[in-house]
């Protein structure tokens, strides 16, 4: 009887089946998340630079924040149709002129003297020039197959930065 266990193939296949398809399913699965995160992370990049350009072309980049944060999360300044990104829900977009974390705008104003050698300024524009640097800083949730595989939760700090020139 035990020679002619060890001889039999019967259920071979299944065996062999049962080994192969979790690799499988993993990298498949694996490859999915990977492309669903370039693609968010894209999308969220996108969103950033459009609502830096926004701030960069108003006069008080405080009063346009809520248009800004509609833009980025909808693609429309008015809010409507649907999310660039399902999962990212920022709350309100802070505008500061200091540090800032999560979704926020930093003003920065740069002093543009003229030089007493040369008597031009090193950029074209008055005595200060201002820019605008929208933040977004946040954890993507994904489809938990990098966890399976021990890569852990990506992040994404995703900034953008555009040169102040009001309406």
């Amino acid at each position: 009887m035990l020679h002619t266990l060890r001889r039999d193939e019967d259920g071979a296949a299944m065996v062999e089946a049962a080994v192969v398809m979790p690799v499988l399913f993993l990298l498949l699965f694996g490859a999915f998340e990977f492309s669903k995160l370039y693609l968010d992370r894209h999308a969220i990049q996108t969103a950033v630079r459009d609502a830096a350009r926004l701030l960069a072309r108003t006069d008080d980049p405080a009063a346009a924040a809520e248009q800004a944060r509609r833009l980025a999360v909808f693609g429309t300044a008015d809010g409507s149709g649907t999310r660039r990104v399902s999962w990212w829900n920022p709350g309100v977009l802070t505008v500061t002129t200091g540090a800032c974390t999560g979704f926020c705008a930093v003003v920065t104003s740069i002093p543009n003297p003229i030089d007493a050698v040369t008597g031009e300024r090193s950029w074209r524009g008055g005595d200060v020039i201002r820019t605008i640097e929208v933040r977004a800083d946040l954890t993507y949730p994904g489809l938990g197959t990098l966890g399976l595989v021990g890569l852990g939760t990506p992040r994404f700090r995703v900034s953008h930065a555009e040169r102040a020139i009001g309406e």
